[in-house]
C-alpha cells in the first residue's frame, strides 16, 4: 500500500460513503475478537472458534511495533459485510469508509458499482463498475469470476459494458491447493501486463488471507468477500512483475515474503511479518500483520 497521509484520502464521490455511516467504524469495537492480545504468543489458550474468517487485519511496524494502521470489516449475523473501514492509526485518519447494500444476489458499493453472488454458493460471479475507479466518467466495465470444478478462482474476463468487448484476462494457476502463478493479459496488443510466482510453506491455516497479486482497485473488498476457496498452505514468498507495454520486458518487480507466523490452536493465523515491498493487492503495508476472525 501506498504510504499514509495525515489528510483523509477521498476517493471519487461515487465510492465515498457519507459521514453519517462513520459511526459503524465505532461499532467495530464492540464486536468479540481474538488477537495475540487474548492469549499470548501461542503459548495461552488460543481457540478462535467455529466456522471463522477474518474480519480485521492491523499492520504494525515490525522493528518498534508502532500501529500503522487497519482495515476491519463489520460482519452481521448472517455472515455479510455492513461495512469496511480503512484507518491510519499512526495519523488517526480514516482513510477511506465503505457501506455495502444487499439487495438479493447483489452487494452494492455504490449506484454505479456493486458485485453479483452466486445465489446458492454466495461466491462472487460478476463486478460492476468503471474502466478507471477514480473517474466516474471512464468507460463501464464488467468483470467475469471463473472458478473451476474444486471451487478456486481461476480466471477473471473484463469487457466493456456497452460492447460487451473481453479486453483483459487475469488467468490463475494452481498447484496441490496453492496458487502458484498468475497472469494479466491486455487482450487489446496481445501483450502480457503483468505476472506473479506465489511461494508457499508447510504452515496450513484455516480461513486465510486471499493472495490475488493483479488486484489494484478493489483490494479492500477482496478479503470480506467469497472468492472461492483459499489456498491450502499459508504464503512465504510473492514476486509481482510488471511489464514495458512497449519492450514487453519487465519493468519493476514487487518482492516480499511472509515469515514468523503465529496460530491459534484451533489453526488460525493471528500473526505474521510481511517482509519487503508493499502488495497492492494485500490492504495493509510492510510489517507486523495482526489478524481478528469473526465466527458464525
Amino acid at each position: 500500500m501506498n504510504n499514509r497521509t495525515t489528510i483523509i484520502t477521498i476517493k471519487p464521490l461515487y465510492r465515498v460513503l457519507t459521514v453519517l455511516t462513520m459511526a459503524a467504524f465505532f461499532v467495530v469495537g464492540c464486536e468479540k475478537e481474538y488477537s495475540l492480545e487474548e492469549g499470548g504468543n501461542g503459548g495461552g489458550v488460543n481457540i478462535i472458534g467455529d466456522d471463522c474468517r477474518i474480519s480485521k487485519i492491523a499492520y504494525a511496524d515490525s522493528s518498534s511495533g508502532v500501529p500503522l494502521g487497519a482495515i476491519t470489516a463489520t460482519i452481521n449475523t448472517t455472515d455479510n459485510v455492513t461495512s469496511i473501514t480503512d484507518f491510519d492509526s499512526l495519523n488517526n485518519t480514516l482513510l477511506n469508509l465503505y457501506a455495502p447494500t444487499y439487495n438479493n444476489d447483489t452487494v452494492y458499493i455504490n449506484a454505479a458499482e456493486y458485485f453479483v453472488l452466486n445465489a446458492v454458493s454466495k461466491v462472487v460471479t460478476e463486478r460492476h463498475g468503471q474502466l478507471d475507479p477514480t473517474d466516474p466518467l471512464s468507460d463501464e466495465i464488467d468483470v467475469d469470476y471463473v472458478y473451476d470444478a474444486q471451487g478456486f478462482l481461476v480466471e477473471k474476463k473484463y469487457s466493456f459494458t456497452a460492447t460487451g468487448n473481453v479486453y483483459r484476462v487475469v488467468t490463475y494457476a494452481y498447484a496441490s491447493g496453492n496458487m502458484v502463478r498468475m497472469e494479466d493479459l491486455d487482450l487489446t496488443t496481445g501483450d502480457l501486463s503483468a505476472d506473479a510466482t506465489l511461494l508457499y510453506g508447510s504452515v496450513a491455516p484455516k480461513a486465510y488471507m486471499y493472495v490475488f497479486p493483479d488486484e489494484k482497485d478493489y483490494e479492500e473488498f477482496s478479503q470480506f468477500l467469497n472468492f472461492g476457496r483459499k489456498s491450502v498452505n499459508a504464503i512465504t514468498g510473492m514476486n509481482v512483475r510488471n511489464y514495458d507495454p512497449v519492450t514487453n520486458t519487465p519493468a519493476d518487480s514487487l518482492v516480499s515474503s511472509f515469515t514468523g507466523y503465529v496460530l491459534s490452536v484451533d489453526k488460525y493465523v493471528l500473526s505474521c511479518y510481511m517482509n519487503g515491498d508493499d502488495q497492492p493487492s494485500i490492504p495493509a503495508q510492510a510489517g507486523k500483520l495482526t489478524f481478528a476472525y469473526k465466527c458464525r
